[in-house]
């Protein structure tokens, strides 16, 4: 219902005889040199929110043998996590348009500065996010449930993966950057090697009767650092040779 309401809203805008942009119906034959430059940009990007989904699946099967009450606090703290990360993905959807215009114009020092601001921006919140979220995980918890185990699981969580909001604000606002150039190849192979790292080793150990949920966090930490690392390493040489 939502979309359906933002649809009609937009394209009110569109019709109105005073709007800037107007809908021209001799334009809508198909140009597939345009629409192959969009799925070229488009499909990779799409593919990066698909693999969350493929996490979340493996992640559930990994928790199910831990029973009920694991797989609520994981889910509990999973949207908490995801809530608290709107504003960085809300600031990463900006970044993307805002870096196009300027990389369209050929204003090289501007993408730079676009990336250096939301980059500065997104660690900030971040930080003081993350540091909420720790703090305070506890009494968060007992907001959602009282049951002590699905608690447990969800403290547990929060505390790792807190320690994670600043390398994953980097990760989504530098995709978007790759977006804005054009190349969102990168960033599709850095989040398959996310994946990879992050459940695999998770998945191999699962047998193991010392194996602890808290596995599973820390190695998602350790493979978004890994990609921001990376996303870090090949944005930097898009930069030197799209920006020179």
């Amino acid at each position: 219902m939502a979309i359906a309401v933002g649809v009609l809203w937009l394209s009110w805008y569109f019709v109105d005889r005073n709007a800037y942009l107007r809908f021209r119906f001799g334009d809508w034959r198909p140009d597939l040199g345009v629409w192959t430059r969009m799925l070229k940009i488009g499909l990779p990007a799409g593919t990066e929110f698909g693999l969350m989904g493929v996490y979340m699946v493996v992640v559930y099967a990994i928790t199910r043998p831990f029973g009920a009450a694991a797989q609520a606090g994981f889910g509990v703290g999973l949207r908490v996590i995801q809530s608290a990360f709107l504003p960085i993905v809300a600031l990463g959807f900006a970044v993307a348009p805002v870096a196009g215009q300027n990389f369209g114009a050929g204003k090289g020092d501007r993408v730079r500065a676009v990336f250096r601001d939301a980059a500065a921006m997104v660690t900030a919140y971040a930080v003081m996010a993350g540091v909420a979220i720790y703090l305070w995980a506890d009494p968060i918890m007992r907001l959602f449930s009282s049951d002590p185990e699905v608690i447990h699981v969800g403290v547990d969580y929060l505390h790792v993966v807190a320690l994670n909001f600043v390398a994953g604000g980097i990760t989504f606002v530098s995709a978007s950057m790759f977006q804005a150039m054009g190349n969102t190849l990168p960033s599709l192979a850095t989040s398959f090697l996310r994946l990879i790292v992050g459940i695999v080793p998770a998945a191999m150990l699962a047998g193991r009767p010392d194996f602890a949920l808290t596995w599973i966090w820390w190695f998602t930490v350790l493979s978004t650092v890994l990609q921001m690392a990376l996303n870090l390493v090949l944005l930097q040489r898009e930069f030197r040779l799209k920006l020179a």
